[in-house]
C-alpha cells in the first residue's frame, strides 16, 4: 500500500490548484545569518570549505583542538569573520550554494550529482511554472534542483519506495533557503507507477525524471500522465541498464533522443614558491584524485504521441 508523507496527504484537492506558488511571508534569499540556517565556513589560510547547520546557539563546530560557538555566527552578515575561541583559525561565513548543500548534508543514499542534476535539468527542458514527476527521491539533491528549476510557481512531484529516504529528502527540502521550496515539492511513498495515474488525474506533467534499477518496467504507466512531445530522463549507472531501456521502448510511444554520461574535470591552480628563492611558479594540473567521472548514462526519451518501432539497422 502507498501513501503520502506528512502533510501533503491533501496534495490532490490542494496543490494542483497552487502549484507551488509561495505563501505571503515565506523566506526570500538571505544575507544574515540566523538560528536554523546552514552555513559555509571557509577557513582563510587553507581555502577549506565546512558546511555547519542548522545554526543552534550552544551548538559548536570542532577545529584542530578549537571551537567556533554557533553562537558567533547567528546574527553575522555573509564575509564576517569569525575564530575559534584559542584564535587558532579564521573562517569567512558565506552563504551555501545548492551544491555546496546538497554534498554535505546527511546522507540516506549516494545523492546525484550537480554535474548530472545540472545536466538533467537542462535535457527535460524545465521552465518556470513547469509540473516535474521525478521517481526515486533519494536524498532530495535533485529533487532541489528540480524544484529551483520549475521555481515557484511550477512544482515537483517526488516519489520513493523508501521512507527513509523521503524522509530524509523532505528534511534537506524543509532546511534549505529556509524553507523557499517546501510548497514547491509533494513527497510520496510508495509504488510511482499505481500512485501517479491516481495522484494527477486532472492534468499531464512537463517532464519526468526516473532513478530506479528498472525505469524500462515503468514507461508504459508513467507515459499517459506526460504531455506529448515532452521529455523522459533516466538515470542508468550502467550500460546493461540502457539496452532494457532501448528494447523496451521500440514498443513504445516514445524516441531515443540522446544518451550521454557528462563529466567534470576540476584543475587545481595555485602559487608556490621556488625552493631557495623568492619567485613563484604557478601548479596547474587536473584534481584527478577528485571523483566527477562516470555517474550514470543520462537516457532522454521524447513522447512521440503514436507508437514507434523502428527495423533493425544493418550498421
Amino acid at each position: 500500500m502507498w501513501r503520502s508523507i506528512a502533510r501533503q496527504s491533501h496534495f490532490v484537492s490542494a496543490t494542483i490548484k497552487s502549484h507551488g506558488r509561495r505563501a505571503p511571508g515565506a523566506a526570500a534569499t538571505y544575507t544574515t545569518m540566523q538560528a536554523g540556517d546552514f552555513c559555509i565556513l571557509r577557513e582563510i589560510k587553507s581555502n577549506r570549505k565546512y558546511l555547519i547547520g542548522p545554526l543552534e546557539a550552544g551548538q559548536i563546530k570542532d577545529h584542530k583542538g578549537g571551537v567556533i560557538d554557533h553562537a558567533d555566527v547567528i546574527g553575522k552578515p555573509v564575509r564576517s569573520i569569525v575564530r575559534t575561541h584559542i584564535d587558532n583559525a579564521g573562517f569567512m561565513i558565506h552563504k551555501p550554494t545548492l551544491e555546496e548543500y546538497v554534498m554535505n548534508v546527511q546522507r540516506a543514499c549516494t545523492p546525484v550529482y550537480t554535474k548530472d542534476a545540472s545536466a538533467i535539468v537542462q535535457m527535460l527542458d524545465i521552465e518556470p511554472g513547469h509540473n516535474i514527476l521525478e521517481a526515486g527521491t533519494g536524498n532530495g539533491a535533485l529533487t532541489l534542483y528540480l524544484a529551483r528549476a520549475v521555481s515557484l510557481d511550477g512544482h515537483v512531484h517526488t516519489f520513493d519506495i523508501r521512507e527513509s529516504h523521503s524522509r530524509t529528502a523532505q528534511k534537506h527540502v524543509e532546511r534549505y533557503e529556509r524553507g523557499r521550496y517546501r510548497d514547491t515539492v509533494s513527497f510520496h511513498l510508495g509504488d510511482v507507477t499505481e500512485m501517479a495515474p491516481v495522484i494527477i488525474p486532472d492534468f499531464q506533467v512537463d517532464g519526468i525524471v526516473l532513478d530506479m534499477p528498472e525505469p524500462n518496467k515503468a514507461l508504459e504507466a508513467l507515459l499517459p500522465v506526460l504531455k506529448d512531445d515532452r521529455f523522459i530522463v533516466c538515470y542508468l549507472p550502467n550500460m546493461t541498464q540502457v539496452l532494457d531501456l532501448v528494447k523496451t521502448i521500440r514498443a513504445l510511444p516514445v524516441v531515443l533522443e540522446a544518451c550521454i554520461e557528462t563529466e567534470w574535470k576540476e584543475w587545481e591552480i595555485r602559487a608556490t614558491q621556488v625552493r631557495q628563492t623568492e619567485d613563484l611558479a604557478w601548479v596547474c594540473r587536473p584534481k584527478n584524485y577528485d571523483v566527477k567521472g562516470h555517474t550514470a548514462f543520462l537516457a532522454k526519451l521524447r513522447k512521440t504521441g503514436s507508437p514507434r518501432r523502428k527495423e533493425i539497422s544493418s550498421d
